[in-house]
């Protein structure tokens, strides 16, 4: 019986841990080789509740907008890498060493639904080779 309950909470917390609360959450993807691969994630957003999908999608918008100056992948972050530098190290830590013209597309979630397209996309076409932002 102490087995059972020590599952049956086990179970619980895994579920629970699953579950992002009302949480809005903000992706940048590129299609490669057929797929949507997700490049960067930017900070989530607490929202009141799960019907403000639209709400969601306007604010990663913005987040996008933000973090990427209005789409430019040569846009430099407090870090000293551009944002095309910081998607190709990510990427290389995928496996993914060589991308050539792909645009960066923003992307919104909430409450662990689909991702969605929120409307914005980078000015620039994204281009790596071995983790470093090449010219294309």
């Amino acid at each position: 019986m102490k087995t059972l309950a020590v599952l049956l909470l086990a179970f619980v917390a895994f579920v629970s841990s699953q579950n992002d609360g009302n949480e809005c959450h903000c992706g940048m993807f590129m299609t490669y080789g057929g797929d949507e691969v997700e490049v960067h994630r930017l900070p989530p957003i607490n929202l009141d509740n799960c019907d403000a999908f639209v709400r969601c999608k306007v604010m990663c918008a913005e987040e996008y907008r933000t973090f990427t100056n209005n789409g430019d992948l040569n846009h430099v972050l407090p870090n000293g890498y551009t944002v095309g530098q910081e998607i190709c190290i990510l990427l290389a830590g995928k496996d993914i060493d060589y991308v050539r013209y792909e645009t960066i597309y923003g992307y919104a979630r909430l409450c662990n639904g689909p991702w969605d397209y929120d409307g914005e996309s980078s000015i620039n076409n994204l281009c790596c080779e071995s983790g470093h932002y090449t010219p294309c």
